[in-house]
């Protein structure tokens, strides 16, 4: 890790990206974090706010962070027994070509949620031969792998003498995790917010955390704890060169972060284009984020609001039953030339938004299926349909 430096916060976008990296980051401290969630919610979901005075941080809104988090230590120490290790054993990172300790890597270098084909191989010549090894069992083996994190396949398998350079050498690096910036540099130009979901569920019978949730949301403590940040620019990700020009924002759970940036952007500019925020959540009481935020800016004309809480009704529903509702509004909006932008899960919300953008652009637009989706498209190459997925 870097080590910290005193700069002047003047400093151009270009020159920040030069300066801090995922092999040089930034050492922030977490300056305030609280729940969003309120005590009846099946989740918990943390605002928390990253100083970076004297940083030479510049950043625009769009832009991710990269927090290179800490294992859990706990986690660490029941390997480092496993394979009968005191933990100050040099061990050679050949990424870097530096040695340290097994515990030093184990914390900050080593991904120990997932483990691949080669470890599994080590193991089972340390231990009891397996046939998931067969070629024709590769399939099998993968999904075997996905399945146990390196405690658990070590528990499983008790692999002997197994040396800690034999362990280390196979593992998979720890990657970086990135979150939307949920601030202004206008309105917080010495703190970055982050809007933080705490991974947290049961597998093979045993508990397991999200890395970096765990490492923001309970390990950390406030002003003392490093945290390892470098930014993560977006090229495309943000709001609309023209102050004029109307917003649809589409960000159920974390993926409202951004939108919050968003705001505080274009109210701190005196924009006067339209805002229309689409939010969704299990349960309006315990699960509306930044809720005391929206309402006031609803309230002050700054947004149009629909909200959308799944469990809140016999039957779920989803941000795109509220666009569906309001599929004309939406339809005049775009034809007004408004930007679309929507943030949060690839894997189904983003693929039913566009769904449901592509029903409106039949419907209202009277479309062919084939036109609507042609339009769709046509609003992507003009970077008025904007996604930040994952």
């Amino acid at each position: 890790m870097a080590v910290r430096r005193r700069q002047s916060r003047f400093f151009n976008h270009e020159r920040y990206i030069a300066m801090y990296s995922r092999t040089h980051p930034f050492l922030s401290h977490i300056k305030e974090r609280f729940l969003l969630t309120g005590p009846s919610s099946s989740k918990k979901t943390y605002h928390i706010s990253l100083n970076i005075v004297d940083s030479g941080i510049t950043f625009k809104v769009g832009d991710s962070i990269g927090v290179l988090p800490v294992n859990n230590p706990q986690l660490v120490e029941r390997i480092l027994r496993h394979i009968h290790a005191n933990g100050t054993e040099e061990v050679f990172d050949t990424r870097t070509n530096t040695t340290c300790t097994i515990r030093d890597y184990l914390l900050h270098k080593a991904n120990l949620a997932r483990v691949n084909s080669t470890l599994f191989k080590l193991f089972c010549e340390k231990g009891k031969p397996s046939e998931l090894l067969l070629p024709e069992n590769k399939s099998q083996l993968t999904a075997y792998l996905d399945s146990y994190t390196l405690l658990e396949l070590i528990e499983l398998h008790k692999p002997a003498s197994l040396s800690p350079s034999e362990l280390v050498k196979p593992l998979m690096p720890l990657m970086p995790r990135f979150y939307s910036i949920a601030s202004s540099p206008k309105v917080f130009p010495d703190e970055i917010h982050l809007t933080v979901a705490h991974i947290h569920y049961i597998a093979n019978g045993q508990e397991r955390l999200g890395v970096g949730s765990h490492f923001l949301c309970d390990m950390a403590l406030l002003d003392q704890t490093p945290i390892p940040i470098y930014l993560q620019p977006s090229n495309h990700f943000t709001i609309p060169s023209d102050p004029a020009k109307d917003m649809i924002l589409i960000g159920p759970g974390t993926g409202i972060a951004p939108f919050r940036a968003f705001l505080q952007e274009r109210i701190a500019t005196q924009s006067t284009g339209r805002n229309w925020i689409f939010f969704g959540e299990r349960n309006r009481a315990s699960d509306f984020y930044y809720s005391d935020y929206w309402l006031e800016l609803e309230k002050q004309g700054h947004i149009r609001l629909d909200l959308a809480f799944s469990r809140d009704q016999k039957e779920k529903i989803y941000v795109q039953h509220r666009m569906l509702e309001n599929q004309k509004s939406i339809w005049n909006w775009l034809q007004a030339g408004s930007t679309i932008y929507v943030c949060g899960d690839a894997n189904e919300m983003a693929k039913d938004v566009e769904a449901t953008l592509q029903r409106i652009a039949h419907d209202e637009g009277k479309l062919s299926e084939e036109d609507a989706r042609l339009y769709i498209k046509s609003l992507r190459a003009d970077k008025r349909y904007l996604l930040d997925v994952y």
